[in-house]
């Protein structure tokens, strides 16, 4: 679970939900602190660290969506109705 207290946690997320896109949020969710497709990780593997946090998620956003849709090779990989019931919450807390 997400520690909210966490700074930078709290900026990536928000700057996420500027994307009004619930299946981002709670991929980010999901996914963050893990070693598949987070922000962080696309982060690491654009060299995107010390890249400004709208920076960086416009890289998750762009590697997530296409079409404004999220990617059909990640999308049947969510089951996203777990994903709401474990992260929806914290999803609301942010949209």
């Amino acid at each position: 679970m997400h520690d909210l207290s966490d700074s930078q946690n709290k900026a990536l997320l928000t700057e996420l939900a500027t994307y009004q896109n619930r299946k981002l949020l709670l991929w980010q969710l999901a996914a963050d602190g893990r070693s598949f497709c987070s922000v962080r990780f696309v982060a690491r593997e654009r060299d995107l660290q010390n890249a400004p946090v709208d920076e960086q998620v416009q890289a998750f956003v762009d590697d997530m969506l296409s079409d404004d849709e999220i990617r059909p090779e990640y999308d049947t990989m969510a089951d996203w109705d777990a994903l709401e019931a474990t992260h929806g919450d914290t999803a609301d807390q942010f949209l």
